[in-house]
């Protein structure tokens, strides 16, 4: 239930946002709005009160109350439901330089969970929504039905099939996962088997981009491995790496390379004498691991900054179709076997 004075605070600021009063127009009194609202004077106060502390009105006593502030876009409210660290801070720094109101969350560990952080943010009156999306939003039923209902939303790191399209930000992850699979050819001939090990489904856009453009860069399709979440169990792989001669796995992110490396290691199966292996997104704990972890790297604070100026832009009244692709770069350490190959 959004409250009452958020609800007239909106409505002026729509009035201003939409050039229906512009800098110097005097607002309808607080008698006027607590009857168009059903409300009290003291409720409409509260929402004036807010409005002029930001300095988008200026009250004048026993004259009446202006607008002083003709970009009322500086006010709006936004939530961010973003898990990657690196994107959180692009969005929220973007956002913050222009006044905007952030509330920032980390995904829910549910549908549930995730339903009641966006019911929260509803409640609060926020104005668009940025989101990294989980294989679970797909079934997120509150989420559907804003997208259903032309709520500004922006998808950032992913996207999810919607009701209607989503405008998105992701990275390149076809010609990052193109250019990975080709490395791997040209440089180490793997030309046999291969594996590709995924925690997530392949209705995520990164997941199906990334092992669609290693397939391209192989020239075949590798065999997929799907575990059942990051931390879960990687008891199949070193059997299925032993038994089936796989000579590379390429792992969906950096994060799961590394809990995989863990599982090959303590099996006794060597990186990357035994088996190359590498990762995607570049991530801190790729520089940790020993060997080296070769990956792909995302621009994560440039696509945190661009999925906040695209909610900007559509909350100005711009129409956002397309998706915004930022291109990836392919970083050679030793997993893959450099520095390893005689």
């Amino acid at each position: 239930m959004i409250p009452t004075y958020i609800k007239v605070l909106k409505y002026l600021e729509d009035l201003i946002l939409s050039g229906k009063l512009s800098a110097g127009d005097k607002l309808p009194s607080e008698n006027e709005l607590a009857r168009t609202f059903n409300t009290t004077r003291v409720t409409v106060r509260k929402a004036l009160d807010e409005l002029e502390t930001n300095g988008i009105i200026s009250r004048v006593p026993g004259i009446g109350t202006f607008v002083t502030e003709i970009n009322a876009i500086a006010h709006k409210r936004v939530g961010v439901v973003i898990n990657n660290r690196q994107v959180m801070y692009g969005a929220v720094k973007f956002l913050s330089s222009i006044g905007v109101k952030i509330f920032a969350f980390e995904q829910g560990k549910s549908i549930s969970e995730e339903e009641q952080i966006l019911n929260n943010l509803i409640s609060i009156g926020i104005d668009g929504l940025l989101m990294e999306p989980t294989q679970d939003s797909i079934n997120n039923h509150f989420l559907r039905s804003l997208a259903q209902n032309n709520f500004p939303i922006v998808f950032v790191d992913r996207s999810i099939p919607m009701p209607v399209k989503i405008p998105s930000v992701l990275t390149d992850n076809y010609t990052g996962g193109k250019m990975i699979g080709e490395h791997m050819v040209k440089v180490h001939n793997v030309v046999n088997k291969a594996l590709f090990v995924t925690s997530e489904d392949m209705s995520i856009s990164s997941v199906y981009e990334r092992y669609n453009g290693i397939s391209k860069g192989l020239g075949r399709k590798p065999e997929v491995l799907r575990i059942d979440r990051i931390d879960g169990d990687f008891g199949k792989l070193p059997e299925l790496v032993r038994t089936e001669d796989v000579e590379c796995v390429f792992f969906c992110n950096d994060m799961l390379a590394v809990r995989g490396a863990f599982y090959l290691i303590k099996s006794g199966v060597r990186i990357p004498e035994d088996v190359r292996i590498v990762g995607f997104d570049d991530e801190f704990v790729a520089r940790m691991l020993e060997p080296k972890l070769t990956t792909v790297k995302q621009d994560l604070l440039k696509m945190g900054e661009i999925a906040a100026s695209m909610m900007i832009s559509i909350l100005k009244g711009e129409k956002v179709t397309n998706d915004i692709f930022i291109n990836a770069d392919l970083v050679v350490r030793n997993s893959c076997g450099c520095g390893f190959d005689k």
